[in-house]
C-alpha cells in the first residue's frame, strides 16, 4: 500500500511535529499550510490518507474533505480539531471522514488513527480483490465449459444418457465442478460424478424439482434462456442437497447442437462459490464493523471526556451538583462502552447454548427489576404484568436475559426520545410515555410482550431492524444489539414479531419454546 500521507494545517509548529512523528513511523509526508495548497498536493500525489485541520483561513477542512471525497471516495480523511470544534468534527462524519483527533495531539493517538484509516483501505481492497477473483472464476469456468461444449458439438442426437456420459466421462469427471446435460423439458439426461456425490442420481429428474424443491421451473432459468437464445448464460443461485444443505452455486450454460445446428441439449457447468461469498460477507461485515464501532466508541469517549471535565470542574468549584452530574455522565458512558464490548465479543464468536431449567416467572421478574429503574430514570412509566404460574423453561439464562433486556432498553430509549420531543427545552414535565411488559404462557412457549409509546418505526426501519450494523439511532448505536438479540432468540428456537408505526409506538413480542426443539 502507498505510504504517503498529506498533512494540511495552518500552524507551522503542528505541521513540523506531526511530520516528524509520521516520518519516524515510515511514512512519506507532504505538508500544506492551507486548503488550497492541500488540494493541489492531493492532485499531484494522490495520497491514500489525508490529515487536515478543521479550521483554516480560506478553504477550511470540511470543504477540503468534501472536495477530496468527491474526486476520490476511497481516500480516507482524518480531521484535526480543537476541543471547541467538537461539533464540527462530529458533523464531518456525515461527509465520510474516517476519524478525528483532538489538539494537543497525542502521538500514539495519531498513529492509531492513521493505522485505522489504512486498515479500512486494506479491507476495501481485499474485498475488491475477492470480487475480482469471483469474476475471474466465472471467466475460467466459462472457458472450460466452452472447451467441453466444443468436444460435444457433434454428438449423436439419439445417444442415450449412459452412452453420452461414457463418451465424455473424462471431461465430466475430472472437472472440480458440477456438469449436467438437460433436454428441452429441463430433465437431466446426464450428470457427472461430482454432481452424484452431492445431489444423488439426477438422470430423468427435473432440475427445479431436484435442486430447488419446486413444482415449476425457475423464472430466471439459464438453461431455458440458452434453449431460447442459443447463447450462453450464467446465474448465481441456491441449490438444496438431499440432506437439506443449501449450496450457493454459479451456473453457466452452453448449447449442444447437432450437425444441422439444432439445439437438442444444454450443457451446464456449476461451481460451489460458498467460500468466496462467505469471505466476501466476512470482509464486508468487518469493514462495516470497523467503521460503526470506531464511530460509536469515538462518540462515547467524547461523552466520557465531557463527563470527566464536568467532574473535575465541579470538584475545583466544590459544586456538588456539578460533581454529581459529571459522575452520572461518566457512569453512563462506561456502561455503554461495556455493553458495546460485550456485543462485539458475542458477535466475534459463535457460542453454543448452555441450557438449564429455570423458573420463567422469576426470570421475567428479574428482567423487570433491571429495566424498571432505568425507565424511571428516563422519566418513562414502566408497568409489568407477569403470570405467576408460567412454570419452567430450558434456556441459556445469560444469553436470553441479555437479548430481552436489549429489546427493553430499546423501548426505554424510544420513549425517552419521544419525551424529549414532547417537552422541547422545558426542564420539567409530567412523563406521558409508558412501557408495558407482559409475560404469559402460550402454546408451549413463553411470550414476552414489550409495548411502548415511543417514537415508533417506519416500514424501512422495521424491515432492517435486525440486520447486522443497521441502527436507527445514528451515531448513538452500533447496529449490533438487535442483531445479536434476534440471533439468540433464533438459537433458542424462538422468534420475534414486531408491530410499529411512526408516532404510534412499538410492540415487540418474543416467543421462546419451553422445551428445546428437536435438532434437525
Amino acid at each position: 500500500m502507498d505510504d504517503t500521507i498529506l498533512l494540511v494545517d495552518d500552524e507551522e509548529d503542528i505541521r513540523e511535529v506531526l511530520s516528524i512523528s509520521l516520518m519516524d513511523a515510515g511514512y512519506t509526508v507532504y505538508t500544506a499550510e492551507n486548503g488550497e495548497e492541500g488540494l493541489r498536493l492531493f492532485h499531484e500525489h494522490r495520497p491514500p490518507v489525508v490529515l487536515t485541520d478543521i479550521k483554516m483561513p480560506g478553504m477550511d477542512g470540511i470543504e477540503l474533505l468534501r472536495r477530496i471525497k468527491t474526486e476520490d471516495p476511497e481516500t480516507e480523511v482524518i480531521m484535526i480539531t480543537g476541543h471547541g470544534d467538537m461539533d464540527l468534527a462530529i458533523r464531518s462524519f456525515k461527509d465520510e471522514a474516517v476519524d478525528f483527533i483532538t489538539k494537543p495531539i497525542d502521538v500514539d493517538a495519531l498513529r492509531i488513527s492513521v493505522n485505522r484509516a489504512r486498515e479500512k483501505i486494506l479491507i476495501r481492497r481485499k474485498l475488491a480483490e475477492y470480487t475480482h477473483h469471483l469474476e475471474s472464476l466465472a471467466y475460467e469456468k466459462s472457458k472450460q465449459l466452452e472447451a467441453v461444449r466444443k468436444g460435444m458439438d457433434q454428438y449423436a442426437p439419439d445417444a442415450s444418457p449412459d452412452e453420452l456420459l461414457s463418451r465424455f466421462k473424462a471431461a465430466f469427471d475430472h472437472l472440480p465442478c458440477y456438469i449436467t446435460v438437460q433436454n428441452p423439458n429441463l430433465r437431466f439426461t446426464a450428470v457427472n460424478s461430482r454432481f452424484r456425490e452431492d445431489f444423488g442420481e439426477g438422470e430423468g429428474q427435473f432440475c427445479y424439482t431436484l435442486l430447488r424443491r419446486q413444482s415449476e421451473p425457475c423464472p430466471e432459468c439459464p438453461v431455458r434462456e440458452t434453449f431460447g437464445s442459443g447463447g450462453s448464460h450464467q446465474l448465481e443461485t441456491e441449490w438444496t442437497a438431499p440432506d437439506g444443505t443449501v449450496r450457493n452455486v454459479l451456473v453457466m450454460t452452453s448449447p449442444l447442437r447437432n450437425a444441422d445446428g439444432v439445439i437438442l441439449h444444454v450443457l451446464s457447468m456449476s461451481t460451489d462459490i460458498a467460500d468466496v461469498l462467505n469471505l466476501q460477507d466476512h470482509l464486508t461485515s468487518l469493514g462495516l464493523m470497523v467503521g460503526s464501532v470506531s464511530h460509536g466508541i469515538k462518540g462515547m469517549l467524547t461523552g466520557l471526556d465531557g463527563g470527566v471535565y464536568m467532574l473535575n470542574s465541579g470538584l475545583a468549584k466544590e459544586n456538588r451538583e456539578q460533581v454529581q452530574e459529571g459522575l452520572d455522565v461518566v457512569k453512563g458512558m462506561v456502561e455503554k462502552i461495556r455493553k458495546m464490548v460485550l456485543d462485539i465479543l458475542f458477535y466475534a464468536k459463535d457460542r453454543d447454548l448452555k441450557r438449564e431449567r429455570i423458573d420463567a416467572t422469576g426470570f421475567a421478574e428479574d428482567l423487570a427489576g433491571v429495566i424498571g429503574p432505568k425507565a424511571r430514570e428516563a422519566n418513562v412509566t414502566f408497568t409489568q404484568k407477569i403470570d405467576p404460574s408460567l412454570g419452567d423453561f430450558e434456556v441459556d439464562a445469560g444469553f436470553l436475559r441479555s437479548a430481552i433486556i436489549n429489546v427493553l432498553e430499546n423501548a426505554v430509549e424510544a420513549c425517552a426520545e419521544n419525551a424529549s420531543r414532547d417537552r422541547g427545552d422545558e426542564k420539567s414535565f409530567t412523563p406521558t410515555n409508558t412501557i408495558e411488559f407482559a409475560v404469559e404462557s402460550e402454546n408451549g412457549r413463553i411470550r414476552f410482550d414489550v409495548s411502548d409509546t415511543g417514537v415508533g418505526m417506519d416500514e424501512e426501519t422495521r424491515r432492517h431492524m435486525f440486520d447486522l450494523f443497521f441502527s436507527a439511532k445514528g451515531r448513538k448505536g452500533t447496529g449490533l444489539g438487535l442483531f445479536i438479540a434476534n440471533k439468540v432468540i433464533q438459537q433458542h428456537g424462538g422468534e420475534i414479531q414486531v408491530e410499529s408505526e411512526v408516532g404510534e409506538g412499538t410492540k415487540i413480542s418474543v416467543f421462546v419454546p419451553k422445551i428445546p426443539p428437536a435438532p434437525l
